[in-house]
């Protein structure tokens, strides 16, 4: 590629300063874009439930995640300083084969490049999704009626993040703010210094919760530092020895056809109107909607979301009498606004710590059953799909006299008949009615 170079003197580059830009364009470059099949052959849909919001396919390539991410439930740092010594190695053997090379300036431009847009990529979707939030939506119903210590930490801190809408929107504009200024070179100083002190923390909550998502914010807080290394001495004289010091500063490549900068612009245009503009608009309208992309879409049976208590239950036709300890009996059932029932059994659970796309009912809390239903109005049939589960199902018909009360019969996952009269509990909690000052 012909570029017009930026003269630089070869001894302007210590041996181990070349090695590292090398290394560092490598790992920029494998970590952002997708080299994997799988990737390309998965089912986009998958998971993300979202057919009618046409942003899900800038979801799905924003959470492109290097091998290392998904595995050990997003704890691998074996897999991490595995992939960083393979980059080294890499970035080694590039320096022998291209000993010749007199200018790096260029070389660590195309870093610059990798590096900002790859975080710009995914911290644009975190950005939004607090801006407008529905990364952490308020509990649900069900998890209001859940025992506290019925959740894992990383839970816990998903929650008490959701319930402050005005922190999470405040971290969300600091987010897209350091997101909008590490695009443009002039400012990408100040964005990353930003993003560092976005993203120490928040490793560290990671670390400290449990909450799944260590490694990726460490992926977004390494590159974030390597945009600063260069000037690493620099801003040692400004702030310890109080020296006025000029940061360097990266000039664009101006390549010699005109069509090429024309390109590159258009490209750095579609990105931040896709990412960015985009992007925002989608979840701005996600949100207006009251739905968010950690629970279900779908709207459930108009009226019927609350509390029910079970007054009867009957297996095979024997009643169950409520009995502290009793696993078959139903303690209480939640309708949630969107299409999700939700059973307190009190039984052995199963522990899902996996937090990925529309878990987030079932993921690092026990105590309940969650049920995906759809409800057939003409011939008063509930089809219920457990979430967790979805090979999990129960046919049940329904009766609903009034607002206040549920009658369900039908056959449950075991081929029992089940018989259950549920009656509405007129609860408020106090989270909720903070929630409304």
């Amino acid at each position: 590629m012909s570029v017009t170079e930026i003269p630089t003197p070869s001894s302007g580059w210590k041996i181990y300063e070349k090695i590292a830009v090398r290394t560092a364009l490598i790992y920029a470059v494998i970590s952002t874009i997708p080299f994997t099949p799988e990737f390309y052959l998965q089912d986009f849909n998958a998971g993300f439930n979202v057919n009618s919001y046409a942003f899900r396919w800038l979801d799905v390539i924003s959470q492109n995640k290097p091998w290392f991410f998904a595995s050990q439930e997003g704890k691998n740092y074996t897999g991490w300083f595995l992939t960083v010594l393979v980059c080294f190695a890499a970035g080694f053997i590039w320096n022998i084969v291209d000993k010749n090379r007199k200018n790096f300036e260029s070389l660590y431009y195309w870093f610059y490049v990798a590096a900002r847009y790859g975080i710009a990529l995914r911290m644009s979707w975190f950005a939004w999704a607090k801006v407008f939030p529905v990364q952490m939506p308020f509990p649900t119903i069900s998890q209001l009626n859940t025992n506290l210590g019925d959740f894992t930490p990383g839970k816990l801190y998903w929650l008490t993040t959701g319930v402050s809408p005005f922190f999470e929107v405040f971290a969300g504009v600091f987010e897209l703010i350091a997101t909008l200024l590490i695009i443009f070179r002039r400012t990408t100083t100040l964005g990353a210094i930003m993003m560092v002190s976005i993203l120490l923390p928040i490793w560290f909550v990671n670390i400290g919760y449990d909450a799944g998502v260590e490694l990726t914010s460490l992926h977004i807080l390494s590159l974030s530092l390597l945009l600063l290394v260069r000037d690493g001495r620099r801003f040692w004289e400004i702030l310890i020895e109080h020296k006025a010091v000029a940061l360097t500063y990266i000039p664009k490549i101006v390549f010699p056809e005109q069509w090429k900068n024309t390109a590159r612009l258009v490209l750095k245009g579609s990105f931040i109107a896709l990412f960015i503009v985009y992007r925002g608009f989608g979840y701005g309208n996600l949100y207006a909607s009251g739905k968010s992309f950690k629970l279900p879409l779908d709207s459930g049976l108009s009226g019927t979301n609350g509390l029910f208590s079970v007054s009867e239950f009957k297996v095979n036709n024997q009643t169950i009498p409520s009995t502290p300890g009793d696993t078959t009996r139903w303690q209480n059932v939640v309708f949630e606004k969107f299409n999700s029932i939700s059973v307190k059994i009190d039984k052995p659970f199963k522990l899902n710590t996996k937090n990925s796309i529309r878990t987030t009912e079932y993921y690092g809390n026990i105590g309940r059953y969650y049920y995906g239903y759809k409800a057939d109005t003409i011939n008063k049939i509930f089809t219920l799909s457990n979430r967790a589960d979805t090979a999990s199902k129960l046919i049940l018909h329904y009766e609903h006299p009034d607002d206040k009360q549920f009658v369900l019969s039908g056959i449950n996952e075991r081929k029992d008949s089940i018989y259950v009269v549920l009656k509405k509990i007129e609860k408020k909690y106090p989270l909720e009615e903070k929630r409304k000052y």
